[in-house]
C-alpha cells in the first residue's frame, strides 16, 4: 500500500505531462502546416520517451527506498495547497489582479514570510489561476485545491528538483475536478503568427535562465526566484507590449523551468535550453487545455523532464 502511494503520485504527474505533450505536438504540427497524426506522433515522441524514462527511474527509486508515511507536515502542506487555491482565485478575479500577478504575489509572500510552506502555497496558487469559465464558483476551486493537496503529498518523494512539478500537481487537481463535473476548457487561443511564436520562445529561454540565476546563484530559492520574475513581467508586459498577456504567461511558465534544482539541470545554459523548449510547448498548447490551473507548470515540467532525459542519456 505504501509503495502504491508513491507509484500513484508518480503516475498521475506522468499522465498529466503526457497529455500536455500530445497537445503541444498537435499545436506545433498545425503551426507548421503539417497537422496529421504521423506528424503529431513524431513531434511528441522524444518528450514522451523522456517522460517514460525519467518516470521509470523515479518509480524504481521510491519503491526500492521503502515505505510511505504521512506526517504532520504533510497534513499542513495539504491544507496550505487547499487554502492557497481560493485565495489566489479571489485575487485574480474579484480583486482584478489577473492569474499571473495573483499567483506570483501569493508565491512571493509565502516564499518570503513562510518559506517552510512556500512550495505548497505556490502549488495551490496555480490551482487558483483556473479561469472563471472553467470553474465558475469557488467551491470547485477549493475542491481542486484539496485534490492537488492530496497529490502533493502522494508525490512528495518523486520528481524532486524538477521545475514544473508544483504546477503539474495543480493541473492534476484541476483536471480531476473537471473530469468528475464534466467541465470543459475555456475558449482556446489561436496559434500566433511565426514571428510572435519565435519571440515567445525567446522570452521563455531568457525567463528560465533568469529565474535560475535568482534561485540558485543569488540563493533566493526557487519559489521566490519564480515569483519575482512572474510578478515583474506580469505587471510590466501587459502595459508595455501588444501581446503582453502572452509574454507574461510564457515568462511565468518558463520561470517554473528555472525552479529546477542544479542536481537536475546544472547551469544557466541547460536551463535556457529547457526554457526554449518550454516556449515551444507553450505555443503548441495555446489552442488546447485553455484556462486550466497548472497548465503552465506542466509545460515546464515536460521541458525539464525532456532536457534532463536527453542530457542523462548523452552523458552515458
Amino acid at each position: 500500500m505504501r509503495r502504491t502511494a508513491h507509484l500513484f503520485g508518480a503516475s498521475t504527474l506522468a499522465v498529466a505531462a503526457s497529455t500536455v505533450t500530445v497537445a503541444a505536438a498537435s499545436g506545433v504540427a498545425e503551426l507548421v502546416h503539417a497537422h496529421s497524426l504521423p506528424w503529431v506522433i513524431t513531434l511528441a515522441c522524444l518528450p514522451a520517451v523522456c517522460i517514460g524514462y525519467v518516470t521509470a527511474g523515479e518509480a524504481r527509486r521510491v519503491v526500492t527506498d521503502g515505505g510511505f508515511v504521512v506526517t504532520e507536515t504533510d497534513i499542513v502542506n495539504l491544507h496550505a495547497v487547499a487554502v492557497a487555491a481560493p485565495v489566489t482565485r479571489w485575487l485574480a478575479v474579484e480583486a482584478g489582479l489577473g492569474p499571473v500577478v495573483a499567483s506570483a504575489l501569493v508565491g512571493l509572500l509565502a516564499g518570503l514570510f513562510v518559506p517552510t510552506y512556500g512550495a505548497p502555497v505556490y502549488c495551490g496558487s496555480f490551482v487558483g489561476m483556473v479561469a472563471p469559465s472553467v470553474f465558475v464558483g469557488r467551491l470547485a476551486v477549493a475542491a481542486a485545491g484539496l485534490m492537488a493537496g492530496v497529490i502533493f503529498v502522494a508525490a512528495k518523494r518523486v520528481f524532486d528538483g524538477f521545475g514544473g512539478k508544483l504546477g503539474t500537481t495543480a493541473f492534476v487537481g484541476c483536471g480531476t475536478v473537471a473530469l468528475t463535473t464534466g467541465t470543459n476548457p475555456a475558449e482556446p487561443a489561436a496559434l500566433p503568427d511565426p514571428v510572435t511564436a519565435v519571440a515567445l520562445v525567446a522570452v521563455a529561454g531568457v525567463a528560465a535562465a533568469l529565474t535560475f540565476v535568482v534561485s540558485v546563484r543569488l540563493d533566493h530559492g526557487p519559489v521566490v526566484g519564480s515569483a519575482v520574475v512572474g510578478l515583474v513581467v506580469g505587471l510590466l508586459a501587459p502595459a508595455l507590449l501588444p501581446v503582453g498577456g502572452q509574454v507574461a504567461a510564457v515568462a511565468f511558465c518558463a520561470s517554473f523551468v528555472g525552479m529546477v534544482s542544479p542536481n537536475r539541470l546544472p547551469s544557466e545554459r541547460a536551463t535556457f535550453g529547457a526554457g526554449l523548449l518550454a516556449g515551444g510547448l507553450y505555443v503548441g498548447t495555446m489552442p488546447y487545455l485553455a484556462g486550466f490551473g497548472g497548465k503552465l507548470g506542466t509545460i515546464a515540467f515536460v521541458a525539464c523532464l525532456a532536457t534532463y532525459g536527453v542530457r542523462t542519456v548523452n552523458s552515458r
